[in-house]
């Protein structure tokens, strides 16, 4: 099952969408008109396994146009035979890096960077049982939201990072691709996955750049549903500029999380 979407084809402005695709929440604002809005330029794909298995998030924020964030989905798309067989076997977890990395240091798919109108950030999320990876290049963001993790301040699981982007400036043109990626463990119980683009963050007086007030949001006894709308409420009553998506779902994990050896 797939799904996709970039804001060139709707834009959302002074609107708040909230939506679902088979357990993935999704969230989209495209910006106050009264702002200056006029576009959006964020993209998302979504796949999953028939069963629910294990689920793929692709967020991007692309700048000057939306063709960057088209290309990466339109690519990845054409490449969904072989995805999948990654993300259906048994060593996944080992493969990720290495196949996202070669996919888009193509020559194929960096030659048809160089044809787009700017370029884009791209946040790319697999969960599978109770581990999850990730592969960022800019500043979209991920978030881990679970109590254990909420007392030592952990939320984040990447950075925002400023000057990389997938597009007509590439960071798979350089000499050494500039690039993060890595892994992590479900804790035991609910987790609330997020990835979110900067609208998010900047928009509503920046309210949301603290992660603890982004957990606040999330990680309640609400629906997924309605704590997306009001988020995306907030920005639109601050009338905020820039185009904000969210990506959520929630895994709750039956098995064990590590825990230190005298803790037991």
């Amino acid at each position: 099952m797939s799904y996709s979407w970039v804001g060139s084809r709707y834009m959302f402005l002074d609107e708040i969408s909230v939506s679902e695709q088979k357990g993935i929440h999704i969230g989209r604002y495209g910006g106050h008109t009264l702002s200056g809005a006029n576009k959006n330029e964020d993209g998302l794909m979504i796949i999953q396994s028939e069963t629910g298995h294990w689920k793929l998030a692709v967020l991007m924020d692309a700048h000057q146009s939306a063709d960057s964030a088209t290309l990466v989905i339109d690519y990845l798309l054409s490449q969904q035979e072989e995805l999948d067989r990654v993300l259906n076997s048994s060593d996944t977890f080992q493969r990720l890096d290495h196949y996202f990395s070669g996919l888009f240091a193509g020559r194929d798919f960096r030659e048809a960077c160089q044809n787009v109108e700017g370029e884009t950030a791209c946040l790319i999320l697999y969960q599978r049982d109770q581990y999850l990876w990730w592969f960022s290049v800019g500043d979209c963001t991920a978030y881990l939201l679970h109590p254990q993790l909420a007392e030592w301040d952990q939320y984040m699981l990447n950075q925002r990072q400023f000057y990389e982007w997938i597009g007509r400036v590439n960071t798979f043109d350089q000499p050494v691709p500039c690039y993060s990626s890595g892994r992590r463990e479900l804790r035991s119980g609910r987790n609330v996955i997020v990835m979110l683009t900067d609208g998010v963050l900047d928009g509503a007086e920046g309210y949301y750049n603290s992660p603890a007030h982004l957990y606040e949001a999330l990680y309640n006894d609400n629906s997924m549903s309605h704590n997306l709308h009001h988020i995306l409420s907030r920005l639109h009553t601050h009338q905020a500029y820039d185009s904000a998506t969210l990506i959520c779902w929630e895994v709750d994990n039956p098995h064990g999380a590590a825990i230190p050896s005298d803790m037991k």
